[in-house]
């Protein structure tokens, strides 16, 4: 039976002095107890190597509550973890380059260890098994996993935002870290932004463009989802239910003493924005004098990461400023901010979230933020609950799903002032009307909901295509052309260079062939009865210079001029072709490139092309669907045809194409079997090609567009496999 590792960095598991092991809940490990999935745990286990007496002990100990140990040694755990995945990769996620420290001492500490963790999954794994990978500091991991040879289904979640493609390609590994991403089967987000940011980094740091739901990626759909996680519900609905929680409410409420309470609760961590809350609870006290002794505010921060400078700086600084909050606004026997520095078992925060007449959730920026979630659930009506209204920062995640309640910019301190002002003085109906809007959703959308939906997507991933037309070697059509080659019978192959044969560049000029691709061609021209066509929007001389054995059939700019398999020059397709259209695109063309920088003008014979492979991806692409249009309105009387292909717009004579060219070669060679393979819109003209049903024409889509007349996909190096395969069973693959 196929199982599913969960790998995350720490483990669920807590190390008694004795060395005996504990599985612990919480977070992940309870979201996943309350869906009732039975998984094996890879992780770290929270000690240092050099503090493992007898590893054998400890991992025989773990394998007893299903947990495999990642072992680190302290080198690699402080550069791994402290340094790189908090210093360098947290803040940038988190939109705080001004924190982000980059050492380049520590990412090759981050690659080991994220091999380590490779290293383990892949000796626990079986064929056929289900590996789900949780947060930034295993970004490198799935790509390590899709490398080794076992067939596994893998995904990938994202506990905190995603930024901006700005902000996250200041980190100097963007390219490995994207790529390691896209080892995947499945990547999943708290919300669609973080989504939609994580497709623009692929795209201007990869080049790889993509659609909402999807990356092509060698041979592979790569599923992108938004699975925004949900709260412990069960855990806090056996809170409430507990034999002591009406012992603690009563106990609060005894040392509220009448007066509103205003709750937040949160890691202490510079994310959170504590500061800034604690500028606006100033502000609100100050301003409103009557309300000094009316209200309390209990800021419960969970310590965080105390060994590290900053942190230790940031709890000095909200202690001094609560004390000068209290000394400026407090009064005898009452004290406005208290802030209490440590963790909170679950049912007194439950208790706490009861009580609470108002919960500050205001971080500057938030992959979800639970809290909310947690405050909301455990207001129920008539079961001792006190009334109460979220005020939430609209730069957490959970803003996107909780809209009733009073949503604040944390960095405005006099809105977030003026909306305490309104959750102190709003009406109790009103505090449970908005709660009930929110309550029931959060309760469908648990924890336990979230876990069961991503797995659920991702047993649904495949582990290898059932589609021969995706295969990337093609075995039964290398088999096909073997034996009609045998019989003595004609066949053909017809391939596009650029983004076929060859991967596209920045320059144009430098994307020549690989030195594997000549020789190989050449050997596969020499096969009898095999006719090969290179079918190329390239220029005569390009192709001449890069190929030239003259028994390949050589088809420049898109089908205007070829050079016949042992002929010594270049003739036109067609005899007589119109060009005098080119001085009524020409200027609509010299503005675009005027309008849009990086981009350029190609003018071949038949042709011009505007290429915006250079300009920014996304403008390129708008300024080319604008230049699209409106050349369809010039051109409209013209004997043109325009056509968008790879990062260019290509105006050309409507009697060229590389269908018509492809089409009288297949009249000449008239072969048992025919292949053309080409990547962009200039090649749909092969493809579409109305040929009599007893002509055996294969044709294949390179590349990941979903519009196309192809019948097979596959990518460059499918392409190739297949070339390679097939020159191997013709000729043996030897010169």
């Amino acid at each position: 039976m196929n199982r599913t590792l969960l790998v995350s960095n720490r483990l669920p598991i807590r190390i008694e002095e004795d060395g005996s092991t504990v599985r612990t809940t919480g977070g992940l490990a309870s979201a996943l107890a309350g869906a009732g999935i039975d998984a094996q745990w890879v992780g770290w286990p929270g000690i240092p190597a050099e503090e493992v007496t007898d590893e054998a002990k400890l991992r025989a100990s773990l394998a007893e509550v299903d947990v495999a140990p990642v072992i680190l040694d302290e080198e690699t755990i402080d550069g791994y973890y402290h340094g790189y995945a908090n210093s360098t990769v947290w803040p940038i996620l988190h939109y705080m380059l001004e924190r982000a420290r980059f050492d380049p001492a520590w990412y090759p500490f981050y690659r080991r260890a994220n091999e380590a963790f490779a290293e383990t999954v892949l000796a626990e794994v079986e064929n056929g098994d289900s590996v789900w990978i949780h947060d930034y500091h295993l970004f490198l991991l799935p790509e390590l996993l899709r490398q080794s040879d076992k067939q596994l289904r893998i995904a990938f979640f994202l506990h905190t935002p995603f930024p901006s493609s700005e902000i996250f390609r200041a980190l100097p590994e963007r390219h490995a870290i994207l790529r390691g991403l896209l080892g995947c089967d499945l990547i999943g987000f708290h919300t669609y932004n973080y989504l939609r940011h994580f497709r623009s980094a692929i795209l201007r740091v990869l080049g790889v463009e993509s659609e909402v739901e999807s990356i092509r990626r060698e041979q592979r759909d790569v599923s992108l989802g938004v699975y925004p996680i949900g709260h412990d519900a069960k855990g806090f609905g056996e809170a409430l239910q507990s034999a002591s929680i009406h012992e603690t409410l009563e106990k609060h409420q005894q040392e509220l003493a009448g007066k509103q309470l205003f709750l937040s609760v949160e890691r202490l961590d510079y994310t959170k924005g504590i500061p800034q809350k604690l500028e606006a609870i100033r502000l609100f006290l100050s301003e409103h004098p009557e309300e000094r002794s009316r209200v309390v505010f209990v800021i419960i921060a969970v310590p965080s990461r105390g060994d590290v400078d900053e942190y230790r700086q940031l709890t000095e600084d909200v202690q001094r400023e609560v004390g000068a909050i209290n000394g400026a606004y407090g009064g005898v026997g009452h004290a406005p901010v208290q802030f209490l520095h440590r963790s909170f078992p679950q049912p007194e925060l439950a208790a706490l979230y009861a009580l609470a007449d108002a919960c500050l959730v205001t971080p500057l920026v938030d992959g979800m933020n639970l809290v909310a979630k947690e405050f909301i659930d455990c207001k129920h009506e008539g079961e001792g609950a006190r009334p109460g209204v979220l005020v939430l920062s609209e730069f957490a995640g959970a803003a996107q799903e909780l809209s009733h309640a009073l949503l604040v910019n944390p960095y405005d301190v006099v809105e977030t002032a003026r909306a305490l002002k309104e959750a102190f003085v709003m009406s109790a109906d009103e505090k449970w009307e908005r709660t009930r809007a929110m309550r029931a959703r959060l309760q469908r959308t648990d924890s336990a909901a979230w876990a069961t939906t991503f797995l659920g997507d991702l047993k649904r991933q495949p582990l290898i295509s059932e589609d021969a037309n995706d295969s990337p070697q093609f075995p039964r059509l290398t088999d096909r052309f073997t034996s009609i080659i045998a019989s003595r019978k004609p066949t053909a192959l017809f391939l596009d260079y650029d983004g076929t044969l060859r991967e596209f560049v920045a320059k144009p000029e430098d994307a020549v062939p690989d030195p594997d691709l000549c020789p190989l061609l050449t050997r596969l021209s020499s096969v009898p009865y095999l006719h090969i066509a290179l079918v190329s929007g390239r220029p005569l001389d390009f192709l001449e210079a890069h190929f030239p054995e003259k028994h390949i059939t050589l088809v420049a700019e898109h089908g205007y001029r070829w050079r016949r398999a042992d002929a010594d020059g270049w003739d036109l397709v067609h005899g007589h072709i119109d060009t005098d259209w080119k001085d009524e695109v020409m200027p609509l063309l010299e503005q675009s490139v005027d309008l849009t920088p990086g981009s350029h003008l190609e003018e071949k014979q038949s042709s011009i092309v505007w290429h915006y492979r250079r300009a920014d991806p996304e403008f390129g692409l708008w300024r080319a669907h604008g230049l699209l249009s409106e050349l369809t309105d010039v051109t409209a009387s013209l004997p043109v045809a325009v056509h968008h292909g790879k990062k260019i717009v290509e105006v050309a004579s409507q009697l060229v194409n590389k269908g018509q060219a492809v089409k009288a070669l297949l009249n000449d060679w008239a072969p048992a079997i025919a292949l053309a393979a080409g990547d962009d819109q200039t090649d749909e003209t092969m493809f579409a090609l109305d040929l009599p049903e007893h002509v055996e024409y294969v044709t294949v889509k390179v590349g990941t567009d979903l519009a196309t007349h192809a019948d097979r996909r596959t990518d460059i190096n499918g392409l190739r496999r297949f070339l390679v395969g097939l020159d191997e069973r013709l000729t043996g693959g030897k010169d």
